[in-house]
């Protein structure tokens, strides 16, 4: 199985590089589990990802979250979203960069996006330490999801 592990945000605003380091660890992660793993990190998605993506099995996202999440963290899949027109760079998202994929017709591997609480997104290169704290909640959930998922 290929799997491609996407984090991203911006890396001097605080809770938003949490996908920047999430990203390292749950590919390393997978790694140690004998995955064929292609890791990717940036400041945002950019549509040439979607060539990057036909080949993969299976992508992870990581991200900040404004929402307050009940855990601290939500694991949820992605789906293409059509209705998501118009291309702002800085907005564009999973489910619209799938959408592109449709349109181009490239196979679409199953996608998750993992999703962790920011609390402040202030000029920062350091994570809060809540925030840091539903990081490690979040890969702990990831690691039990993926090893359910693997007994099946």
């Amino acid at each position: 199985m290929r799997v491609f592990v996407a984090g991203f945000g911006n890396p001097f605003r605080e809770d938003d590089s949490v996908g920047l380091f999430l990203a390292p660890r749950i590919a390393s992660w997978l790694e140690g589990c004998g995955v064929d793993v292609e890791l990717w990190t940036g400041q945002q998605l950019l549509p040439e990802l979607a060539y990057d993506l036909e080949n993969v099995d299976l992508v992870l996202f990581i991200d900040a979250d404004v929402r307050p999440l009940p855990e601290g963290c939500i694991l949820e899949q992605v789906m293409s979203d059509s209705s998501l027109e118009g291309l702002n760079i800085h907005s564009m998202g999973p489910a619209w960069l799938l959408s592109l994929m449709d349109r181009l017709d490239m196979k679409q591997p199953e996608t998750w996006l993992l999703s962790v609480s920011g609390y402040s997104f202030n000029f920062a290169e350091t994570l809060t330490e809540q925030c840091l704290s539903d990081a490690h909640k979040a890969e702990e959930a990831f690691h039990k999801w993926w090893k359910k998922r693997e007994e099946v």
